[in-house]
């Protein structure tokens, strides 16, 4: 008998830039695989499942889980605005095992003071989720980011598929 087993591993870059396009701040974290996205990866597999997807930021700072209420950018957190499609080069595939999603958030766009979280969604919906169901996974920053209203802040999320 074989046995195999795959997981899915990701780390976030968050990068701010001011209106004069120098790097405010730059923060780099590893994100959770909801159980939901655990799902959403078996079923990409076999389809185009990322049609529609994008990604939301939040303000709360809950710790990263599996399932509950760090799985997702809830209502009460959700950052007005900050419901983007992926970016139309994304996700691409890096290499044979890294899976690459993209999103800047251009000058006026999800803009606030305390950004501590971001999560990639199958929707671009405005306002947060009610819970998990449609999140795919979810990152919390170390530090705060303050994102103007001049700023941009391009979240590059690299995927990454392991075999044990």
């Amino acid at each position: 008998m074989f046995n195999s087993k795959m997981a899915l591993r990701g780390v976030v870059t968050a990068v701010l830039r001011g209106p004069d396009g120098k790097i405010k701040q730059k923060q780099v974290t590893n994100n959770l695989i909801t159980d939901q996205g655990d799902d959403f990866a078996k079923s990409a597999i076999y389809s185009g499942a990322y049609s529609g997807w994008g990604m939301k930021l939040g303000t709360a700072s809950t710790a990263a889980s599996k399932s509950g209420a760090g799985s997702f950018v809830a209502v009460g957190d959700y950052v007005s605005g900050s419901n983007k499609a992926l970016d139309d080069s994304t996700p691409k595939e890096l290499s044979a095992k890294v899976c690459q999603f993209r999103r800047l958030y251009a000058a006026g766009e999800g803009t606030s003071n305390t950004i501590n979280r971001v999560s990639i969604v199958d929707n671009t919906t405005g306002g947060g989720e009610g819970d998990a169901t449609g999140t795919f996974a979810i990152a919390v920053f170390a530090a705060q980011i303050a994102k103007g209203a001049n700023d941009t802040l391009t979240i590059t999320w690299n995927c990454t598929f392991t075999g044990a």
